[in-house]
Order: C-alpha cells, then structure tokens, then sequence
C-alpha cells in the first residue's frame, strides 16, 4: 500500500508541469499495449498524461523512469508512439496493474496521440473485437447502367469527328503552306513592266514639239521640233514600224536635247524587261536560286536575270540594274504592256533546278 509520503511523491511526479489538476485529462477505454523494456503489457486506460496498463513487470521497473512504446493497432497497420514514463504499481504487490506516467507529456508524441484520441471520442474509429478500423459506408453504390446509343448518336458523333479531323489536317496544310512561302520564295519590292526590243528616236535640239504623227508611215515625217534657235528641225521614219509614243510625244510638249520620244519597234521584236535587284536578291541569283516572274492572274513564268556592270552603277546604290530575258516559248503567254513581280525560288530539294 502507498504511504502518504509515497502519495505525495507519487502526486509531485504524476502531474507534469503545464497541468493544473491530476484528472484534467481523463482516461479513455481505448485498445493498444505498451512494451516496457522487453515486456508486452495490456492496455487498460489511456490519457495524454499516463496510461494504465496490467501485465508483468519485475519489482524493480517499481518507480523507476522507462522508455515505453504505445502500440495502436489498426487493420492493416500499427502506430508506435515513443515515450519516457515513470513507473508505479498500481494496487497491492499482487495487483499485475501499474500506472505508465509520461515525464514530458508535451513532447513530440503529442501531436498523433492527441489525433487518435479526439478520433475515438467523436466515433470516427469504431472499435472491432481488440482492433480499430475505419467506420466507412458500408453500401457499395450501384452502378448506373449505361443507355444504348442509336445510330443517329453513333452517326453525329462520326460527322464530329471528321469534320475536327479535317480541320485540323486544314490546319497543318495552312501552315506548312506559309513556312514553305517564307523558306522557298523571297520577291523583289521593284514591279517588272515587260515591254518590247526596239529603237529610241530622242529630240534633237531643244524646243517645242510643232508636229506629231503617231502613225507615220516609212519616209513620212514623225514630229517637228521648233527648236530655240529658231529654226525647224524635222525627224522621218526610217523604217516600216510600229510607233510607241512616251508620254512627252504631242503637239506643244516643251523637250530637251536627247529627250525620247518614240519607240519603234520591229514586227518580229522580242519581249523584253528591265528591273533592279536588291544586293539580297542578287545574293540568291548567285547562290543557284531560280528567277521567275510571277503576274497578277496567277502565272509564273521562268526567266533569266542578266546584271550589269557593277562599276557602273552609282557608290550609293541600294540596288542593281538587270535584264530580264524570257525564253520564246513562254513570250506567247505574256502581252505587252503586263507588269509582273520579280521572285527567286529556292529549291528545298537538290536536283529540282529546271534551267531557262
């Protein structure tokens, strides 16, 4: 039996500091065993600050400080909780019941303690012969039948599909179009005028234009110049020819010296054009990319670049003249007078180079 020495010791040790009373925390019936040392003992009771336990111990685990192991089984797996506690006999020598008071309640056990008993409190765990499992639903949910689709179901689900399949293979042709354009094709800013080999007639003198015919005949005159010197200069047709006039050919114009008038062009006189180039462009002529002429109604034809003579061309020139020679065969598909735009391809494939 304990002394009231013994009590009062038992009373000091039993109720840590941070706790007001000794009962402040009740003990619950809750399962789990406590190993002390190498022994298995049973659990009665348990609190945050002590748990009851029976089963056998030496006489001396009698008040002595032991690390004890709180074990909780669950179904499937176990809670270890690692603490130090003081042990008392609870009883009379016979008595195999002893108290297990925590020396520092407040430690990291505290935390999955705490949970477990607020667990058991509110019923959350239910207790099953001597184990602890979860209170789940216990009714499994029926499963919803699945409904029949119709053919007209199975149909507007196909034109879905192949209508999101169509427009994304659209997509990716758009695309692969605009990355092939912006690889393959680089076009000239300058717009190409095609026009046709001939011979200038140039103002002789400088004066004012007396007389113009436009449709003057091999040996007739074609326009009189009043020159400043006042005397009057007259030009002949020298050959049998068509005329082009510019725009400074009539009556009244006011010329220059060596202003042109008139192109005469031969019946059997080739197509021909002249452009400039930019140093990108001719870089591309040089490094094999083809020149073609691309027109407004979708027509591309195939030409040869002719540059002239860099040391003619001015130091500050962003650009270099060119001769634009076009093969007879495709002169027919063009008419005098259409303006095309000037384009280098770059074949992304060797062996595509298909020569004027």
């Amino acid at each position: 039996m304990k002394t009231e020495t013994d009590a009062a010791l038992h009373f000091d040790q039993a109720v840590p500091g941070g706790f007001v009373y000794e009962n402040e925390h009740p003990q619950l019936q809750i399962p789990f065993t406590a190993h002390v040392g190498d022994r298995r003992m049973e659990g009665k009771s348990l609190s945050v600050t002590k748990a009851c336990v029976s089963g056998l111990l030496g006489p001396a685990a009698n008040w002595k400080r032991q690390p004890v192991i709180l074990a909780f089984a669950f179904e499937g797996f176990v809670v270890s909780l690692f603490v130090e506690a003081d042990v008392y006999k609870d009883g009379d020598k016979e008595s195999a019941d002893f108290e297990l008071v925590f020396n520092d309640p407040m430690a990291s056990h505290l935390g999955p303690l705490r949970y477990i008993l607020n667990s058991h409190l509110a019923g959350d765990l239910v207790t099953m012969g001597r184990f602890m499992e979860y209170a789940g639903p216990t009714e499994v949910k029926a499963k919803t039948q699945k409904t029949k689709r119709t053919f007209m179901h199975r149909l507007r689900d196909g034109a879905r599909a192949t209508t999101l399949a169509a427009l994304s293979i659209g997509l990716i042709a758009v695309a692969a179009n605009v990355v092939h354009q912006r690889v393959a094709f680089n076009y000239e800013a300058r717009p190409v005028l095609i026009d046709q080999q001939g011979d200038l007639l140039r103002a002789t003198a400088a004066g004012q234009i007396t007389y113009a015919n436009q449709n003057a005949n091999a040996g007739d005159v074609v326009y009189s110049i009043g020159a400043n010197t006042g005397s009057l200069l007259s030009v002949r047709m020298p050959c049998d020819c068509a005329i082009e006039p510019t725009p400074e050919f009539y009556e009244g114009a006011t010329v220059l010296a060596g202003s042109p008038l008139v192109k005469l062009v031969a019946a059997d006189a080739e197509l021909q054009a002249t452009t400039q180039i930019s140093y990108q462009g001719v870089a591309r002529l040089l490094a094999g990319d083809r020149p073609e002429l691309v027109f407004a109604d979708g027509r591309i034809v195939p030409v040869a670049l002719e540059l002239a003579d860099a040391a003619d061309a001015p130091a500050n020139a962003d650009a270099v003249a060119a001769d634009i020679r076009i093969s007879e065969a495709d002169a027919a598909r063009i008419s005098l007078g259409e303006t095309a735009r000037l384009r280098f391809r770059r074949d992304l494939w060797p062996g595509n180079n298909n020569a004027l």
